[in-house]
């Protein structure tokens, strides 16, 4: 699973909150994951997707199986149902994603202090284990909606994830929008009177194209 490089390069370009703002204005929702706590640094890729639930007495699927399964540069997203459980064999897991080139995991399972990848999960909830029952469909992953294919971005500012039909004219949107907040406060900072720039007027906005526009 790859992402075009031009698209990776605007998405590592901007943060989570200019994302945000961009799918917010495009009308996405549940786009977010919460509550989730992250380590380990940045990723940028397509989701793929694992459901697991609190685990019964009943066979469940092969987990080795489904770990294999996820093609180098995903993003890893599974959908243990909000309850903090444990993921099963945590730290191997992991280092399995890693040697497969996988750039991420996200879930709101709990995970040990340290996996050797960047990882954002929830706080261990729990004691009992979970069953893998789902893969490559729509999951709910810290209240948001994530489906395979999506363009997943996570961060210190937070983890967004972004329709593939949507990502590449989100982010170009979110470049614009981090260019046009940084000349606002360049210009607070030179002592421009806030009135004209929060919203930008129209003569603000005409100075900032003719100020940043490109030779």
């Amino acid at each position: 699973m790859a992402i075009d490089p031009t698209l990776r390069d605007a998405l590592s370009a901007v943060t989570p909150a200019s994302l945000a703002r961009a799918l917010t204005r495009a009308g996405v929702k549940a786009f977010s994951p919460r509550g989730l706590s992250g380590r380990g640094g940045s990723a940028i890729g397509p989701a793929y997707t694992l459901r697991m639930i609190p685990a019964r007495k009943d066979a469940a699927g092969d987990l080795a199986a489904a770990m294999d399964a996820v093609p180098e540069g995903a993003v890893l997203v599974i959908d243990a149902a909000g309850s903090g459980l444990a993921l099963p064999f945590g730290a191997i897991v992991a280092a399995r994603l890693a040697q497969r080139g996988v750039v991420g995991l996200v879930t709101d399972s709990a995970l040990p202090d340290s996996v050797g990848m960047p990882v954002w999960s929830a706080p261990e909830a729990g004691s009992e284990t979970l069953a893998l029952v789902g893969a490559q469909e729509p999951v709910s992953c810290g209240g948001a909606a994530i489906h395979p294919g999506d363009i997943v971005v996570c961060g210190s500012g937070g983890i967004v994830a972004l329709p593939a039909d949507l990502a590449e004219r989100v982010a170009l949107e979110a470049v614009e929008q981090q260019r046009l907040d940084l000349w606002i406060q360049r210009e607070v900072e030179k002592g421009e009177s806030l009135a004209s720039l929060l919203p930008p007027d129209a003569a603000a906005l005409a100075r900032f194209e003719a100020e940043t526009k490109t030779a």
